[in-house]
């Protein structure tokens, strides 16, 4: 207890270290991969987050794909392709192969 005294701005960095590593834990999305699709007639970005953002706020999710795919604003157009982010359960693409193996 001494040693806290003597060294408080010690004690307060590693506070400060503690908060931060658990406000990490706590906001982190979880595994984020990424998948390519096609734009269909009536989707929106916004319609899109609700399928594939998981646990991610829905604006963040927006910001990412816009970033990826270098767009300006949120216009998206039918026939096109877009790289997003899938997150948590949704981080398995649905077209994706899975190869069984055996366990040896």
């Amino acid at each position: 207890m001494n040693w806290i005294k003597k060294n408080t701005h010690i004690s307060i960095l590693i506070g400060a270290c503690l908060l931060f590593a658990g406000y990490l834990f706590v906001t982190d999305p979880g595994d984020i991969t990424y998948t390519e699709i096609h734009i269909e007639h009536g989707d929106s970005l916004w319609s899109l987050a609700e399928q594939y953002r998981g646990k991610m706020e829905t604006d963040d999710w927006i910001k990412i794909v816009k970033v990826e795919n270098e767009l300006k604003n949120v216009n998206i157009v039918a026939g096109k392709s877009l790289v997003i982010p899938l997150v948590g359960e949704n981080a398995r693409p649905t077209n994706s192969i899975e190869i069984a193996r055996s366990g040896k």
